[in-house]
């Protein structure tokens, strides 16, 4: 279940009379629960048993389950803003290079504007270099990622204001 699953999920549970929900697979389990003291928020509560959080937190700050507390009012803001942008996300898990060379400028910056098909950035999985291109036109609003970094399946990489 990615990020824009469960903000749909988060905008459903808060326009119905649900005052809870639990979802449960293999590797994730969520529960949302409205508040019944009239607060205009809810809690998001989830455990994941893949090793994907042994990866990306130190073991002094794991615990079993995660909590987020997520005003609904942000949520909507959230999904309202993202209607605006094209998201291009990873198709693949690997390390992302912003240039081809250390010595070679960024493919692109905020502020440019891309052509579809243009190549955004490298991904290196495996020992092979994965270009990762514009699938529209337009201007690039924000880049979610850093030279070097460890990316996952389906990670929002860079945002685009599509022309």
């Amino acid at each position: 279940m990615n990020n824009k699953e469960i903000k749909e999920l988060i905008h459903l549970i808060d326009q119905s009379s649900l005052m809870h929900f639990e979802f449960e697979n293999a590797s994730a389990s969520l529960t949302l629960s409205k508040r019944e003291s009239g607060e205009d928020s809810q809690k998001i509560e989830s455990s994941r048993s893949d090793d994907q959080t042994a990866l990306t937190r130190p073991e002094s700050s794991m615990q079993q389950s995660d909590r987020v507390e997520v005003e609904a009012d942000s949520v909507d803001a959230v999904n309202a803003e993202d209607e605006h942008f094209h998201l291009i996300n990873s198709p693949i898990v690997g390390t992302s290079y912003r240039s081809s060379s250390p010595d070679s400028p960024a493919f692109i910056k905020v502020g440019d504007t891309v052509e579809e098909g243009q190549t955004i950035l490298i991904i290196e999985a495996m020992k092979v270099m994965n270009e990762i291109k514009s699938d529209v036109q337009g201007t690039v609003e924000e880049i979610l990622v850093e030279d070097g970094q460890a990316i996952e399946f389906d990670q929002t990489l860079v945002k685009i204001k599509a022309n």
